[in-house]
This record gives C-alpha cells, sequence and structure tokens, in this order.
C-alpha cells in the first residue's frame, strides 16, 4: 500500500481511537478525585472500568453508582456518557465549526464514520442536527422522566434522577440510579414507554432521523423515498423488537417455573428493546430460561444502527446478510434488497464483521472462564460458561445487560471486559472504514479457482 493512501485511512483510525481513549483515561482520573467519590474510597481500577464503561456506552459496572460515587462524580458520569454516546470526535469537529475554522480530512472522514454515510457538503449541517436532536429528545424524556420520578423523590431529586436516565437512555448507556436499574417501575407505563423511546431514538442512527424528519417535513417532495439504509435499518428494528419479544414471551411460557406470559408484557416487551445496547432491566435477568437468555444475546450481538448510540454488530449488517442468503437461495448472483443491488465489497465487509466479532468474543469468553472470575458465581445452576459468555456479549456490544458477575471479576477479567467494551464501541466504524479504504489501494485480482463447500 502506497504510504499516502495508508495515511489517508489510518489516520482517521488514529484519531477515533485516540479520542476515545483519551477522554476514558480523563475520566479515569477524574474520578479518582476524592470529591468524585463517596465516603469509601474506590480503587483506580474501578475507577477506569467505569469511565470505560461510560464513555464506550456500556452500562456494565464493578462498585454501585448510586452509592460509589458523589453527586459530582454521578455528574461527570453523566457527562461521560454524553460525550461518548455522541462521539468525542462529533464534538471536537462541532468545535472547530463553532469557532469558524474548517476541520482537516482527517477529522471529516473520522466524523462521517461516527455518524454515517453522508455527503462531505453537508457534515456541518448534519453536525448541527446531532447537537439539535440530542438536546431536544433528552429535554422531552427527562421531563416526562421527572413527571413520574416527582411522585417518589423531592423534586430536585426527582430532576436529577430524569436528567441522568435521560442521558443514559438515549445514548444507550444502561447506567441507573436505582440498585436494580429500573425493576421498580417494571410494570410503570409512563418509565416504559419513555425509556423505550429515548432507547429506540439514540440507537436508530442519526442520519435516519434526519431522513425521517426530512422527508415527514418537506412538502415539496424532493424526499420521496428513504434510502435502502434507513429502511434497512428501520425494519430490521422493528422485526428485532417484535421477533424478541415473541420468542422470549413463548420460551417463558413454555418454561417450566417460567414468568406468566400475560403477567409480564412490559417487562418482556422492554427486554426486548434494552437488550439492542442499551443495558436497563426491569426483570432479574437469572429468571429467564436458557433459551430467552440466547435470544437476549442474539439481540445484544446485533444491536443498533449505524451512526447511533449503540453497538453491536449493526442492524445494517444483519440486514444486508440476510439479502445476501434470499438472493443466494433464489439463484440471484448480485446482492438485492429492496428493488437494489448492494455492491459486494459491502456484503464483503458485513461478512468480515460478524467474522472478526465472533472471534473477538470466543477468544475473550475462554480468556474469561480461564481468569474472570475471583470466586465461583454461588447460587447459580448455569454455570460459569454462560454467565460470562453473556457478559462478553454485552461487553462488546456495549449494553450492559448483566446476569451479576461483573462484580465478581478478578482484576485481569475487569482488563478484559474493558478491552471488549473499547473494541466494541470503536470496532465496526473502524473496521468497516479500514476495510473500505484498504480494498482501494488494490489495483489488481488473483486468478479464480473453485472451493468444494457444503
Amino acid at each position: 500500500m502506497p504510504a499516502s493512501q495508508a495515511t489517508t485511512w489510518s489516520s482517521p483510525f488514529r484519531l477515533l481511537v485516540g479520542s476515545f481513549a483519551g477522554l476514558i483515561l480523563l475520566g479515569a482520573a477524574l474520578l479518582g478525585l476524592p470529591w468524585c467519590q463517596a465516603a469509601e474510597a474506590v480503587g483506580w481500577l474501578d475507577c477506569l472500568f467505569t469511565s470505560a464503561s461510560a464513555v464506550c456506552v456500556t452500562g456494565l459496572i464493578t462498585v454501585d453508582t448510586a452509592t460509589a460515587w458523589s453527586p459530582w462524580g454521578q455528574a461527570l458520569i453523566a457527562v461521560l456518557i454524553q460525550l461518548g454516546g455522541l462521539g468525542i470526535m462529533t464534538f471536537s469537529v462541532g468545535l472547530l465549526y463553532l469557532t469558524g475554522r474548517r476541520p482537516g480530512m482527517a477529522s471529516r472522514m473520522a466524523l462521517r464514520g461516527a455518524l454515517g454515510a453522508a455527503p462531505p457538503r453537508e457534515l456541518g449541517l448534519l453536525l448541527r442536527d446531532v447537537i439539535g436532536y440530542t438536546l431536544l429528545i433528552e429535554s422531552i424524556g427527562a421531563a416526562l422522566l421527572f413527571a413520574r420520578f416527582v411522585f417518589d423523590h423531592p423534586p430536585h431529586l426527582a430532576l436529577g434522577l430524569a436528567v441522568f436516565h435521560a442521558v443514559s437512555a438515549f445514548c444507550n448507556a444502561g447506567f441507573s440510579m436505582f440498585g436494580d436499574s429500573l425493576v421498580g417501575y417494571a410494570k410503570d407505563p409512563l418509565i416504559n414507554l419513555t425509556v423505550m423511546g429515548l432507547i429506540f431514538l439514540g440507537g436508530i442512527g442519526f442520519i435516519i432521523l434526519r431522513e425521517l424528519r426530512l422527508r415527514l417535513l418537506d412538502h415539496t417532495r424532493r424526499h420521496p423515498r428513504l434510502n435502502l439504509s434507513a429502511r434497512m435499518a428501520l425494519v430490521t428494528s422493528l422485526w428485532l423488537i417484535v421477533g424478541g419479544a415473541t420468542a422470549i414471551g413463548l420460551f417463558e411460557l413454555l418454561a417450566e417455573g417460567g414468568p406468566d406470559f400475560f403477567g409480564h408484557l412490559w417487562e418482556i416487551l422492554f427486554t426486548s428493546v434494552t437488550a439492542r445496547t442499551a443495558g436497563f432491566n426491569t426483570i432479574d435477568l437469572n429468571l429467564l430460561c436458557n433459551s430467552s437468555l440466547f435470544v437476549v444475546m442474539m439481540l445484544m450481538f446485533v444491536g443498533a444502527s449505524p451512526g447511533s448510540c449503540g453497538g453491536g454488530v449493526k442492524t445494517t449488517t444483519l440486514a444486508v446478510l440476510w439479502a445476501m442468503a434470499r438472493s443466494r437461495l433464489g439463484g440471484r448472483p448480485t446482492t438485492e434488497a429492496g428493488g437494489r443491488t448492494v455492491p459486494e465489497a459491502q456484503v464483503g465487509v458485513a461478512l468480515a464483521l460478524v467474522l472478526l466479532a465472533l472471534s473477538v468474543l470466543s477468544v475473550a469468553t475462554v480468556t474469561l472462564m480461564s481468569v474472570g472470575l475471583a470466586e465461583p458465581f454461588l447460587g447459580h445452576q448455569r454455570g460459569d460458561f454462560l454467565v460470562l459468555a453473556f457478559e462478553a456479549v454485552s461487553a462488546f456490544a456495549t449494553v450492559g445487560l448483566s446476569m451479576g458477575a461483573t462484580p465478581l471479576l478478578t482484576p485481569a477479567g475487569k482488563w478484559v471486559i474493558i478491552i471488549l467494551m473499547f473494541i466494541g464501541r470503536l470496532g465496526p466504524l473502524t473496521l468497516v472504514y479500514a476495510l473500505a479504504q484498504r480494498g482501494r489501494a488494490i489495483g489488481y485480482s488473483l486468478a479464480e479457482e473453485q472451493v468444494s463447500l457444503g
């Protein structure tokens, strides 16, 4: 690869990795200060773990958010979630625009990698919309949550809880100020609908939110139809939510001693939505049967949509692979979806992304089984494998759901989860960009030879 081309794709990669790593280290250093901690001191590794979980919008915790940190520490975690959810590069480039300076090519390419494909001339408008959508949606969410929390807490505390949970939900972080997450509000319609709405909007992608706004408000019909990426993301998201809830409900209905299907509709629907990288829970996950837990793991693995606050391999990746399978089984030589042909280069990137994700999760799960737990997961009948595999998928997909193993992790196990969260937050977007740029550097192809398959 020529040096000039190597610099072209590697500089945005370094910018993205460096900005997130720097923010994690800065957050850990600030959380280590006495004024950010409560009465009992928090160790440096737990500070680093909390900072990484907040910046990577995951929600896994080794210490209780409500009791381990002071109000200043909790406010800092909310800021880290906001910066991590939108991407530190988004804020950096935004500051450049606000000060009248134009970002360089590397910064613009990194911003496109973080937010999704958009014409270069529209990046400024997109950035403005991202900040506007975030402030508007989080404000509405906080107001709705405040209207409910104020009945259970003093107004000033209810306001703090509402803002924290609105930011955490929209950024798909899953941090909660309640020790049992949202179990106490499992059947509350306002809390459930508000949090699920924030999770969905934060995980659908800013490009798609902008597409929807342009289509709904444009009376000149210059935007008559959503693009293929937006349609794929929306349809796949709805299918995953409905299909996930249906599968979990049926498996729990069939499981001996499982929760009653019709008596737990709110919890089942919430679990299907939150498994898409959000991390809140309204039911103890240890009460779910193994089949339901496997469904949750699959939902976590897919995750949110491109250009959003969430992680996972993304809904459009699943949609492309599904379209490829349908096209091949139908005898079509190309991948077709929504009346369009998906470029084969993108199909290859989707395959590479899923294979890499599975490889990373396999190595991480085996490592966690060797060094992960400081003590056996007492009282759990499923064994360490399912618990640790669930933990690994949750960390890699930046979800934050846990079966209770996080506080029991050894220092080595905590490092494995930190690395998984970091890779999961940056991996998909940086891998797609790096592979796409590398592919352009090769101007030839080797001779073909058939390989036996099946």
